[in-house]
């Protein structure tokens, strides 16, 4: 029986983000020695149209991948959402596998890293700290910035700060680029904690504009404030994808799901 896995972002107009996201495409179909069909989908329609107007690029949205997966003849599906927690983005991809259901015998959606009940978000954080503890001074202050959410609750961060503590970090901070604790509130943290030093480290999937623009650009962004107000600031700019622990999670419970 024909069989296809598909990874799924939201999407980026950033070429390093999508060739992360490429990479590691190959390195599923590679793991599985061509036994599947591989393919990558964006959730988000305004994305795929400036990447491709931008530069060229061709990435189609969750719904035509499985449009034409139901067209070719393939049976069962494996969706691996690369989201961190079930924000909306991944909500909308429910909502697409309830849509297209009846074409399969077999839509499977994979979990994000950070589950729903506390044992799974546990179990994300530590992964999230294995893959970049190695990496790190466990005396630099840390800011992790998250992406968030304005409508789901984002409590499952508290737990990635608490675990970086109780692994020997000593001042962790952090923050969201969307809901309560953005850029200004962390440092209002950090001037009253008399920090002036830190890592800035994103917790963010893909390398895309959040990066280089939002977290680590010359105006207006996480970097450039701190640096405004005497902080200095280590750059650290990998994304989660780009470490092997978060590629080598993803391929075991891609493994498991798709027999």
């Amino acid at each position: 029986m024909a069989k296809a896995i598909i990874i799924v972002s939201f999407g980026t107009t950033n070429l390093d983000g999508l060739k992360v996201m490429e990479d590691f495409e190959d390195e599923i179909r590679e793991y599985f020695n061509g036994r599947y069909k591989v393919c990558k989908a964006f959730t988000s329609r305004s994305i795929a149209n400036i990447l491709f107007n931008k530069h060229g690029k061709i990435v189609p949205r969750l719904e035509e991948v499985l449009f034409n997966l139901s067209n070719d003849g393939y049976r069962e599906v494996y969706i691996q959402p690369l989201h961190i927690i079930e924000g909306r983005e991944y909500l909308s991809i429910l909502n697409t596998i309830k849509e297209y259901s009846y074409s399969f015998l077999k839509l499977t959606l994979g979990n994000v890293i950070m589950g729903n009940n506390e044992n799974e978000i546990i179990e994300g954080c530590n992964l999230i700290v294995d893959s970049m503890e190695k990496e790190l001074d466990k005396n630099q202050n840390l800011v992790l910035v998250g992406h968030g959410s304005k409508t789901i609750n984002t409590e499952s961060y508290n737990y990635l700060r608490n675990i970086f503590m109780e692994r020997g970090f000593k001042n962790v901070f952090l923050g969201t680029l969307e809901g309560e604790k953005k850029k200004d509130e962390i440092l209002k943290e950090l001037i009253k904690n008399e920090i002036t030093d830190i890592s800035l480290l994103p917790i963010l999937m893909l390398p895309g504009n959040h990066i280089v623009r939002d977290i680590f650009g010359d105006k207006n962004s996480w970097q450039s404030i701190f640096l405004e107000n005497n902080i200095s600031v280590n750059p650290i700019k990998k994304s989660l994808l780009e470490y092997t622990i978060i590629r080598e999670f993803y391929l075991c419970l891609i493994s498991s799901n798709i027999r």
